[in-house]
């Protein structure tokens, strides 16, 4: 028996009605995102670079979404356990992960970081990028980096120097000087880059590899002395310091990068709205300078691109620490 045309139209149209809610519904979500606060999980305690960048995107968002955006600190094990919880939170876009570098080192030191980065995680917006620099004691007799160098060259092995720990970006850096340069030093891993620092400014290291945003008050004061930047070429607040590849090791560069990740299944429109908002965020003047003043540089890569970026970081993470032979003491 054959279904009346009307019959068949006005069934035709409520399947297509059904089949197309899901879309329907998550393009209503996505326009209306946020109604609830939304959190950056901060792979670092506060206080650090990377803490300071989300405080000062989550503030200006905050105006921009008309909810609060927190920073929510979740620290340890190198940031596994930030990373671990998001990647196994919701996926609604309300919670995403504010990491760096070491969020690819882990996935090869650590035999189970409790996530895949690339499984697991989608790319929102580079936030920023600075480099990490070779940072002494100002009352050390290490005037320059070719000072620090001799020195240890003389005695092999016998000058220390601390880092934020075992497999953070810092550390990683300076296993490629060290490698580069076929010269030793002795590694001192902290628990982040704030131990480090306050056993650096109190003489019980000489020297730190040390992410440039969180020393900038420090050099101002005098405490500290840098001696060398790990970015390709001069960094522009800090025209006077060398660069390692200038100071003849030509082809050395290592940058540190922040940005904001989101559980894999995120949907692409609420990836692309948080986009957006901060895009322009990072243009703001005012903004662009408080971010410049910790020594990072505003960045604002769009999710497509970021992606790209990530991926190729990722192989040359895994090159990198197969060449230093990195691993977690």
């Amino acid at each position: 028996m054959k279904m009346p045309l009307c019959r068949y139209l006005l069934a035709y149209a409520l399947l297509s009605s059904g089949m197309l809610a899901p879309q329907r519904l998550l393009a209503q979500g996505a326009a209306s995102y946020p109604t609830k606060p939304v959190r950056f999980v901060c792979v670092t305690a506060p206080g650090g670079g990377l803490d300071v960048v989300g405080r000062i995107v989550a503030d200006r968002l905050s105006r921009s979404f008309g909810q609060t955006v927190i920073v929510e600190n979740r620290p340890g094990a190198g940031g596994n356990i930030a990373s671990e919880y998001v990647a196994k939170g919701n996926n609604d876009g309300y919670t995403l992960l504010e990491t760096t570098v070491n969020h690819h080192i882990n996935s090869f030191i650590y035999k189970n970081p409790g996530y895949n980065p690339r499984r697991d995680f989608v790319a929102v917006v580079q936030l920023t990028e600075a480099p990490s620099v070779v940072v002494v004691n100002a009352q050390t007799p290490y005037r320059s980096f070719k000072d620090l160098l001799a020195a240890a060259r003389a005695q092999p092995g016998k000058i220390v120097y601390g880092s934020g720990g075992n497999g953070q970006p810092t550390h990683v850096a300076m296993e490629m000087f060290k490698r580069v340069a076929n010269i030793e030093f002795t590694h001192v891993p902290y628990k982040g880059g704030g131990p480090a620092t306050q056993d650096l400014l109190a003489g019980q290291i000489p020297m730190a590899m040390s992410a440039l945003p969180g020393l900038v008050q420090h050099l101002q004061s005098g405490l500290l002395r840098v001696l060398a930047v790990t970015s390709e070429k001069r960094w522009p607040t800090l025209p006077d310091v060398p660069s390692i590849a200038e100071a003849g090791y030509p082809g050395y560069s290592h940058m540190t990068w922040i940005g904001l990740l989101a559980p894999a299944g995120t949907p692409r429109e609420i990836i692309l709205r948080i986009n957006k908002e901060i895009a322009v965020i990072l243009t703001n003047p005012e903004v662009r300078q408080r971010i410049m003043t910790i020594g990072a540089q505003p960045v604002g890569r769009g999710p497509q691109e970021f992606e790209a970026m990530l991926k190729a970081d990722y192989e040359a993470t895994a090159k990198l620490v197969a060449q230093i032979r990195l691993r977690v003491d």
